[in-house]
């Protein structure tokens, strides 16, 4: 086992520590939002423990077994985070997020998201890929990940990441949106911090600076979940209408 295969299960402890606290936090700060955000984490870890272990047991079923499931549970969990945003904004008191057409929407776009992409896989083949010393299953041989000189480079069909692209610019707009709203700038800086690493090419690295972004931005988010869940009294009151709040101070603190 080389160098990078070790690399990659060493995300892994990370993304379980991360899975860890996630259910911790869950406990001590209850919401549906943290809820959300925290599905993604489930098999977070899987996934790097797979492209790690990959080369150790070669090619063959159990290997593509193993990948069958690295993918369907990406494709499955990550649209959660669309949920989660969505959540998050209701939560904080956003008055655009309230209607009950607006979770809706938030719901359709992951859904989409979930069945588009279960189809494309369903519909490709997987094919060996080789990177340095890590072996896993992809859905299209590149020349920087054919394994052998007769590989069959240019074969399958690379299924875009078209849920994570757009999964980081909401993440990003909603930071700024939070920041300019209630102060809360974090979970803009901890976006844009994790697409430094997202932006590293693959053929460069193997994917695994990818890798290290996940946990980064999965924290994030469940920190800005956990701050909104810490502070939603506070934000709902500051964001209610002049009107509302006047009314309400004139009237004297309502009663339980």
């Amino acid at each position: 086992m080389g160098m990078l295969s070790i690399g990659f299960l060493l995300i892994a402890v990370a993304d379980f520590g991360v899975l860890l606290w996630a259910l911790w936090l869950n406990r001590q700060y209850p919401s549906t939002a943290l809820k959300l955000a925290t599905v993604p984490l489930l098999l977070l870890w899987y996934d790097n423990v797979v492209i790690g272990i990959g080369s150790t047991l070669g090619e063959g079923d159990v290997l593509i077994g193993l990948n069958n499931v690295r993918f369907v549970a990406h494709y499955v969990c990550l649209p959660f985070t669309f949920i989660a945003i969505g959540s998050m904004a209701k939560q904080a008191g956003f008055r655009w997020a309230q209607p009950k057409f607006v979770t809706g929407g938030f719901c359709v776009l992951a859904t989409y998201f979930i069945l588009d992409d279960l189809w494309l896989f369903y519909n490709a083949t997987l094919y060996p890929s080789c990177f340095a010393d890590t072996l896993r299953y992809t859905t299209r041989i590149a020349d920087y990940t054919a394994c052998s000189p007769d590989a069959a480079v240019g074969i399958g069909k690379a299924i875009p990441p078209i849920p994570a692209i757009t999964l980081s610019n909401m993440m990003m707009l909603f930071g700024v949106y939070l920041w300019w709203k209630v102060g809360y700038k974090w979970l803009f800086l901890g976006s844009v911090g994790a697409l430094v690493f997202f932006a590293i090419p693959y053929s460069k690295t193997g994917g695994i600076f990818s890798n290290m972004g996940e946990p980064i931005i999965s924290s994030v988010i469940l920190l800005a979940a956990v701050h909104i869940t810490r502070h939603r009294d506070s934000w709902q009151h500051k964001l209610r209408p002049r009107a509302e709040r006047a009314t309400e101070l004139e009237s004297g603190p309502r009663q339980a």
